[in-house]
């Protein structure tokens, strides 16, 4: 099973160390190439100096060197070195060398004004960097024109030098080996860290929802006041309680109307079966009596159709409760009103629109609705009142009503009732005939087939508008 927790866990910890570790992986190479660079840098600024000591007048190259300043050139450990070539012979070389068994740096032609620089190994057995550079010597101003001529007079061309400068790259190679490990030292610490942060953040923002879960598993249907609270909850769980509040009052009123209907199903049941037991006990006591033995038949019979009755009716309700039903019949619906109310035709009005089509749509359904309606309105008007039935079309729907005064005052609360099971305006239940069924059959029946059913009710005139899709 799926964890919100642990995936979120996971994929934070992975996304925020992943991003750190690409962060500084950039940062090492940037590094990286940032310290080579100004390595490199510094070797050509050496080499710069050096060269800047480099003279020459008409008696020829020199050198102007002084150990004093630059003491690393005369060292024997964690030297460095220099060497000039004046053509192809050695001009000049740092003291360094002469502590070396190999003293001497290694030639390379370069051209005159080119820079070279090349990975080697030094004479002390240290890796390291040579910067050469081929260039001719400087010659002082106020001796140019001198120089010049003795250059002209003795056809003679300057001379090209060549330097060789050389500097150990260790140190420098073992701090970036150094920063690398820090580099992997943080980002190893950062995902810990990253990882803990997060596992805490996660757990602790999931807090309201553990509590919640809590508070949920105390919830019992039959409590009075049954509601979540949403204070001090988080702004994204207010919609979500606000939701199981409604799913509550849902099922809240579900579990009343269920027990209203439980208790008037045994209500409808008991009392039947208590007039079955009081006659059977009266003709077991009287065993004589000719009428109560002539008429115990009869009224068993009509007791247990009055018990079918409501059995069937429960049994289709609960058969409807939720499930659609196929519209594939093809019927002429005037026709089946006609029929529906021939038994009571002085006392219906009817009010027909001509040329209605065929309605497709469920036979059953359809011929059940009407049936019920028509038996409501006549059983619950005053005798000999007129109802009238209108059959027209809304747009290109077929619509269907029903109007009839009503035997007995009705208030809003009575017509929010009127489509429930079992519901009676005869609190007393005094009717035989009637269980408060065929209403919720109604709208159990127009819900299957897509119909619209309502009721309005104006002073005494209740009215039933069925709109068929």
């Amino acid at each position: 099973m799926m964890s919100i927790r642990n995936n979120l866990v996971k994929s934070l910890s992975i996304s925020l160390s992943l991003v750190f570790a690409l962060v500084m992986l950039i940062i090492d190479v940037v590094l990286d190439n940032w310290v080579d660079k100004e390595f490199e840098q510094s070797l050509m600024s050496k080499a710069s100096l050096l060269v800047a000591l480099v003279s020459e007048d008409e008696r020829g190259v020199d050198f102007e060197f002084s150990s004093e300043f630059m003491p690393e050139f005369e060292k024997k450990d964690n030297a460095e070195y220099f060497q000039l070539w004046l053509g192809d012979e050695i001009f000049e070389k740092s003291d360094s060398l002469d502590f070396q068994l190999n003293n001497s740096l290694p030639f390379i032609a370069v051209s005159e004004g080119q820079k070279k620089i090349i990975e080697t190994r030094l004479p002390d057995g240290r890796d390291g960097l040579i910067i050469y550079y081929a260039f001719k010597a400087q010659v002082d101003t106020a001796k140019k024109s001198r120089f010049d001529t003795h250059l002209k007079e003795t056809g003679v061309a300057q001379p090209t030098i060549l330097l060789a400068y050389a500097a150990s790259t260790e140190d420098t190679e073992d701090i970036l080996i150094f920063l690398d490990f820090l580099f992997i030292l943080a980002t190893f610490i950062v995902v810990f860290l990253v990882v803990y942060v997060v596992k805490n953040k996660v757990d602790l923002g999931l807090i309201p929802l553990n509590e919640l879960n809590s508070e949920l598993k105390k919830i019992k249907i039959s409590d009075e006041n049954l509601k979540l609270s949403n204070k001090n909850l988080s702004l994204e769980l207010v919609p979500f309680i606000d939701s199981i509040n409604r799913f509550i009052d849902q099922n809240k009123t579900l579990y009343e109307k269920e027990k209203r209907l439980t208790s008037d199903i045994a209500h409808e049941l008991k009392t039947p079966i208590t007039e079955l037991m009081n006659l059977t006990e009266v003709v077991i006591k009287f065993p004589q009596d000719k009428i109560y033995q002539a008429d115990y038949p009869q009224q068993v019979l009509g007791i247990s159709w009055r018990l079918k009755n409501v059995i069937s009716n429960l049994l289709l309700l609960n058969k409807l409760s939720g499930n659609g039903l196929p519209k594939n019949d093809i019927f002429d619906y005037q026709q089946i009103i006609h029929s529906l109310y021939a038994p009571y035709e002085h006392r219906i009005r009817l009010k027909f629109q001509t040329e209605l089509p065929p309605l497709q749509n469920n036979l059953f359904a359809v011929e059940t609705v009407l049936k019920n309606l028509i038996n409501n309105a006549i059983q619950y008007s005053p005798k000999d009142s007129a109802i009238l039935l209108t059959l027209d079309s809304v747009g290109e729907l077929p619509h269907f009503s029903i109007s009839n005064e009503v035997s007995e005052a009705l208030s809003v609360e009575d017509l929010e009732n009127m489509f429930e099971p079992m519901w009676q305006k005869d609190i007393s239940r005094s009717s035989s005939e009637n269980v408060g069924l065929g209403l919720a059959i109604v709208a159990s029946l127009c819900d299957a087939i897509d119909a619209d059913i309502k009721v309005t009710l104006t002073q005494k005139l209740i009215t039933f508008d069925v709109l068929f899709h």
